[in-house]
Order: structure tokens, then C-alpha cells, then sequence
């Protein structure tokens, strides 16, 4: 069905090679660019979204503040109801910022699938051509390697032990006569996988994580302290958000570690223009940022709507929701009156009023 785009978007990277010589770690630079590029709508997108909900947030948290203490889920339905309101109000959407997202991931994987596949998608060669290669390049001696699945076979990694002036690819010569150059620096192979041996291609999965945690850092240091009101304050909080600023970081040092170390040196270009784009969205499009006796006017007023939440429950009646369920919901009973006149409460249920359909 995509076969036509397939071809479309593999012969722009065999020209993007053909630009530097037939090198395909600088075709991949000139093709992670161009395609950051083309998604630089949706990332416009998202950043107005993050200015809107900078905005939002010191707002946000007044009403977390007046309703702090009180769990029972009446009053934390109405807490989120008021937060849904004051959204709607200003034209804010939570829903709305993964939509740019979602819509993004399909076209990620498609654009995947053609940098692993350049036999298939550069060099125009079938299912069933790939994995005779496959053969010829690996067969050792009298040892031929087993047939394997097409889709098991890695590409890069096959496409960089192969010897185009070999008179053993016969027929495939002149398809593979287009093949990119898998080497950088003059003669590093980036077709091995780092966790085959122990090389220097393990630097690419630590820069590639590197650049995953320095893209977070970075995008959270140039909003400023926009969302300084919805920073975590107790530690067991702080120690999860520095967890949770692990796992991606530790995610691609796995995946880098797996593939290719072309794929690794792609996964760098994409985090170090994701740090440039951030920079440049933060200075055309910066968050709102609030100054220290701004925010410290926050906090006091935070502050004081805590204090007076907590003088407004000490004053109340003493109750566990905001439902009146049982005789136990209450330190002492309300007073009711009988058909008779006389006063009662509501443990004596002989005196209780009799109700009528």
C-alpha cells in the first residue's frame, strides 16, 4: 500500500548520501533535519499548549490549596470540577497536547523502517534477494548460515560487510552499486551492534543517552520556573519526578546497546536538534515566567489559603464526607422534631418520623 512512499522517501536518502560522498551517518543528518523541520508545526502546537498551562498553573494550585486535606471524594470531585472549569474558561484542553503526539508516532515508525531497511528501500532489492545476499555474505567456508526471516535480518549490519566488486553478488551487483558507505571518520564501521563485542561503538549508546537526558534537562531549565508553583515540595515527590528523569535516558542506552550503531548515531541528531529547536521555540515563544517576589506572593497567598482551610475545618462540625451517609458521619447528632413536637435524635428511630410515599 506504502510501497510507492517507501520508494519516494528511499531514493531522497540515497541523494541526501550521494551529497557527502555516499556517506549515510551525514545522509541521516540531513534527513533527521528535514523531517524536524516538517513536524515543527506540531511542536509550535505543543509549545502553545505549555505556555497556556504555564499560565494555568499557579491558578491550578490556589484550588489544590483550598481543598488540601479534605480526601474524601465528594470534595475531590468538586476540586477537580472547579479545575475543569477554570480549563474551559480559558480555552485549555489537557487532551488536546497529545493529539500533536499521537499523530506523530505512526510517521516515526514509518521513517524508521526505511533508515534499517536500505537494501529493501535504497537499493530496490525483494524480500527473497535480501536474504540470498544474506547468504552469500555470511557463508564461511562450507558453513551456510541458516535461513532466517526477512524481517529478523538487520540490514544495516548486512549492508556494511557487503563488498560490491565481489563477483559472487552476480546479479545484484548493479542494484547495490547505489549503496551507501556505513563508515565514518574515514573508517569506523557503524554497521556492528555494540553488544556483540566490546568496542568503540559502546560510546555511541552513552552519547545517545547522554543527549536523551540533556534534551530533558535542558527543555525544563529554558521554560524557567514557569510551573515553579507545581514543583513537587516533599522529597518522597522529588525522588520520583529524578526517577522518572531516569527511565528515558536509560531506555535508549538499552536500545542503542541492540541496534546498529547507525541507528545510535540517529537517536544523537534527533536529541541535539530537539535541544535546538527547543532553544529557538524559548526565545520566539517563551513561557511566562514570574519573578521571585511574584512568586513568593504565590506561596503567601497559597499559604493562606491553606491556613484558612485548615481554621475552616477546625471550625466545622467534625465529618468524614460531605454526604451525610450514617449516624457515625457525625460527633453528635442532629436534633429532629417528631410529628408530636417533641425533640429526638436520629438513634432513636422509634421516635423517628414516619415517612410516607
Amino acid at each position: 500500500m506504502f510501497n510507492w512512499l517507501y520508494g519516494l522517501i528511499g531514493d531522497m536518502l540515497s541523494w541526501f548520501s550521494s551529497l557527502f560522498g555516499g556517506s549515510y551517518a551525514l545522509a541521516l543528518l540531513l534527513y533527521a533535519l528535514l523531517f524536524k523541520i516538517l513536524f515543527l508545526p506540531f511542536s509550535i502546537v505543543q509549545q502553545k499548549k505549555q505556555i497556556k498551562m504555564a499560565k494555568l498553573t499557579p491558578k491550578i494550585e490556589l484550588i489544590k490549596a483550598k481543598y488540601r486535606g479534605r480526601t474524601d471524594r465528594p470534595t475531590q470531585q468538586k476540586m477537580q470540577q472547579e479545575i475543569m472549569e477554570l480549563q474551559q474558561k480559558e480555552g485549555y484542553s489537557p487532551l488536546s497536547g497529545c493529539l500533536p503526539m499521537l499523530l506523530q508516532f505512526p510517521i516515526i515508525i514509518f521513517l524508521y523502517n526505511v533508515i534499517r531497511n536500505p537494501l529493501t528501500h535504497i537499493c530496490k532489492l525483494s524480500d527473497t534477494a535480501v536474504q540470498k545476499i544474506n547468504q552469500i555474505v555470511n557463508t564461511v567456508g562450507d558453513k551456510v548460515p541458516k535461513l532466517v526471516e526477512f524481517g529478523s535480518i538487520d540490514q544495516i549490519k548486512l549492508a556494511s560487510k557487503i563488498d560490491v566488486t565481489s563477483e559472487a553478488l552476480g546479479e545484484y551487483s548493479d542494484k547495490l552499486a547505489n549503496l551507501p558507505d556505513f563508515t565514518i571518520f574515514g573508517g569506523f564501521d557503524l554497521g556492528g551492534t555494540p553488544r556483540d563485542a566490546f568496542s568503540w561503538l559502546w560510546l555511541i549508546p552513552i552519547i545517545a543517552a547522554a543527549f536523551t537526558w540533556l534534551s530533558m534537562f535542558i527543555s525544563r531549565k529554558l521554560n524557567g520556573n514557569a510551573n515553579a508553583m507545581a514543583q513537587p515540595q516533599d522529597a518522597q515527590a522529588k525522588t520520583s519526578l529524578k526517577i522518572m528523569d531516569l527511565i528515558m535516558p536509560t531506555m535508549t542506552l538499552a536500545f542503542a546497546f541492540s541496534f546498529t550503531g547507525m541507528m545510535g548515531l540517529y537517536w544523537i541528531y534527533q536529541s541535539a536538534l530537539g535541544i535546538l529547536q527547543t532553544f529557538i521555540l524559548s526565545r520566539v515563544m517563551p513561557l511566562p515566567k514570574y519573578t521571585e517576589e511574584e512568586l513568593k506572593a504565590m506561596r503567601k497567598a497559597q499559604k493562606a489559603a491553606e491556613k484558612a482551610q485548615k481554621q475552616a475545618l477546625k471550625e466545622a462540625p467534625k465529618y468524614r464526607s460531605l454526604h451525610f451517609i450514617d449516624e457515625e458521619d457525625y460527633d453528635e447528632l442532629p436534633e429532629i422534631k417528631a410529628p408530636d413536637g417533641k425533640k429526638t435524635d436520629l438513634k432513636s428511630s422509634s421516635d423517628a418520623p414516619e415517612i410516607k410515599d
